[in-house]
């Protein structure tokens, strides 16, 4: 059997994720991953596993579960397909899809489980467990697994580096990794928007002004003729456009509001502030230091409008910003950012716009930038002709690159990409597609996952200063962000498309300083992948009926539980003072059934820090029956729903 020597994996979260091993076989083929939690779908045609091509598969599971203090549990799965468990090394029988009762004490207890498709391809499963004492029917979540640092994903590195523009591929076909249609900036208006002399400079040494940029260098900028080349092209790019620019100039009045939006949106997560001394190399967060010196006037406030317009795959989402926030936030970063721009020791001569277009066409810029006005095309060989691809050129060592670009990668990372990973490229998953994209798009940066907390909780306090011209700011009501981790499975995909594009309106959460912005690219895949994760197909809620008996048993049971302490029913606003829940004229649109019935048994298993209390059941309502009462709930949010 031939197993592929790359390992793909599905938790791209670069502080620590589940170790829990997946090992897919089809064919004559074996791929290797990483996976958050032991859940699976796959519908006729569609992928396992990136790299594994659709049909009969199998998968065995290795992992350890963590376990907090002794339970009697019961083992359950919803299954399609062969499903065996072992825990503790000792197989686990099923009677009607039900375990028998098992003693499992604290510590590490060791999982496995070996999983066979139909012969269609189909196959799907996901793993429950239930403690009478501590929690109902639930699925076995990542949480519960032991975590390690992720690796190196070489195929997301390929996407990213987008390698295919220049290097042909063999058509790959709708099941392809999706990343590798998507383009770089188009510069048919670059010379409106950027100084000529940054151009030149960002030519000449990318990875100065953008430490984690994948932005390759065209040219030597440390012999005269690579200064040269790069004042050359910067001189050509500066006139690539109509020649008009807006005029604006920041207002000075607005810098410190503009400053109290960089703090409230926690713009640090991904971005160090404009003067700060250092760049944030371990984090890659992007320096805003040269702002001042990039942007023409207005080109910033046109940028933070609407960051896809000339690069639709960009990581910047858009914030949905107000005239005022725009004007506030472009004169804080303008004025903050003037003469802190990286210092350059060398120096440019004058650049021409006519070797310049020559350069711009020989290096080929077209392969991934439209606007150019050339032909988009390449010289560099095919990948599949490659048997090494280290040897030379882009990956290979500098006395051996020719006149190849230089890459910014590690020498790990030159290591990492070679012919195994075509595979990955063919064939892809919607999950796979998700979890690259929680990473490249830095979510977790706000949002803790799977038992990683974000990185906004440590940098956060970097730009308080900002504040310190306000009062009673730390009064606010209780700012904490929803975790990704149960995103897919608590989260209709309808609802989570229209949240990523941004179109959900009122925001669930508007009491947040910080908000969901948009990133409308990834929306309909990225929902979906997010939902792949838990091994649940897309949802939307459920059209019918209510049960009109049990509505007003919910709804007398909302007044008895006075929900509408922190929730606002529609337009009838809550009375919360510190805590404040989203409005329940939201709740059916937003949540899938079983999740809302996993929350209401108990919320801080699911989200330790929120205030939503733990209810038992209601004396003399529906024979005790606490299940049943929160179905009558659920009954009620229904009826009251406003579709979004």
């Amino acid at each position: 059997m031939r197993l592929l020597s790359f390992i793909i994996f599905f938790s791209c979260v670069v502080h620590a994720h589940a170790s829990l091993s997946a090992l897919f076989r089809s064919n004559e083929q074996s791929v290797e991953t990483q996976v958050p939690l032991p859940a699976l779908i796959v519908k006729p045609g569609e992928v396992p596993t990136p790299g594994l091509a659709p049909g009969p598969f199998s998968v065995h599971y290795k992992g350890t579960l963590i376990i907090p203090k002794r339970y009697r549990v019961f083992f359950s799965v919803d299954h399609i397909g062969e499903f065996k468990l072992k825990v503790d090394g000792e197989e686990v029988g099923f009677t009607e899809g039900k375990s028998d009762r098992l003693r499992l004490n604290p510590g590490e207890i060791p999982i496995e489980i070996d999983f066979n498709s139909l012969e269609s391809g189909e196959g799907s499963f996901r793993l429950f467990w239930e403690e009478r004492n501590e929690f109902p029917r639930i699925p076995v979540g990542a949480r519960s697994f032991t975590h390690q640092d992720t690796p190196l994903n070489p195929a997301q590195l390929f996407a990213q580096h987008r390698c295919a523009q220049c290097h042909p591929l063999d058509e790959l076909g709708e099941l392809s990794m999706p990343e590798l249609e998507h383009e770089g900036p188009n510069l048919a208006t670059i010379g409106d928007r950027t100084h000529e002399a940054w151009l030149t400079r960002w030519i000449a040494q990318p990875e100065k002004l953008k430490p984690s940029t994948t932005m390759p260098a065209l040219v030597d900028h440390t012999k005269p003729e690579g200064a040269q080349a790069a004042a050359d092209i910067g001189a050509f790019l500066a006139t690539v456009g109509s020649g008009e620019t807006e005029n604006w100039s920041p207002d000075k009045t607005l810098t410190k509001e503009g400053g109290v939006i960089f703090h409230n949106l926690g713009c640090v997560a991904c971005h160090t502030k404009p003067d700060a001394l250092e760049h944030d190399f371990q984090n890659e967060r992007v320096p805003l230091n040269n702002v001042a010196a990039k942007f023409k006037p207005g080109a910033l406030v046109a940028f933070l409008k609407n960051p896809q317009e000339h690069y639709p795959a960009i990581n910047m989402p858009n914030f949905g910003f107000s005239d005022q926030e725009v004007n506030a936030l472009a004169a804080y970063l303008t004025e903050t950012s003037t003469g802190e721009h990286t210092p350059d020791p060398s120096e440019f001569p004058p650049g021409d716009a006519l070797r310049g277009k020559e350069l711009v066409n020989a290096l080929n810029c077209a392969a991934c930038h439209e606007g150019l006005g050339s032909p988009k095309g390449s010289n560099a060989p095919k990948l599949t002709s490659l048997s090494d691809w280290s040897l030379q050129g882009c990956l290979g060592p500098d006395e051996k690159r020719g006149e190849a670009p230089r890459v910014q990668l590690t020498m790990e990372e030159k290591k990492a990409l070679t012919p195994e990973l075509l595979p990955a490229l063919r064939y892809d998953t919607l999950g796979a597609y998700a979890t690259r994209q929680l990473n490249a798009l830095n979510c977790t940066n706000c949002h803790a996952y799977n038992g990683a907390p974000p990185l906004l909780s440590s940098t956060h306090a970097e730009t308080k200063g900002l504040l310190s011209h306000l009062t009673g700011h730390d009064e606010r009501l209780i700012q904490y962000r929803p975790p990704l981790t149960h995103m897919g499975a608590m989260l209709h995909t309808t609802f989570s498309e229209k949240m990523i594009l941004g179109e959900i309106k009122p925001r669930p959460r508007p009491w947040l300083d910080m908000r969901m912005p948009a990133f409308p690219l990834h929306a309909q895949k990225l929902a979906q992948g997010l939902a792949q994760h838990h091994g649940l197909p897309p949802s939307s809620p459920d059209q019918e009926p209510v049960n009109e008996a049990m509505v007003e048993i919910g709804k007398t049971l909302i007044t008895n539980l006075a929900c509408n302490g922190c929730h606002a029913i529609n337009d009838k606003a809550a009375a919360a003072f510190e805590v404040q829940g989203i409005n329940f004229g939201m709740i059916h649109s937003r949540l899938r059934p079983a999740y809302y019935h996993e929350w209401m048994d108990n919320p801080t298993r699911l989200i330790p820090e929120t205030k939503m209390p733990q209810y038992p059941a209601f004396p003399g309502i529906l024979e005790d029956d606490k299940s049943k009462q929160f179905e009558a709930i659920r009954q009620y949010l229904k009826s009251v729903n406003q579709p979004q």
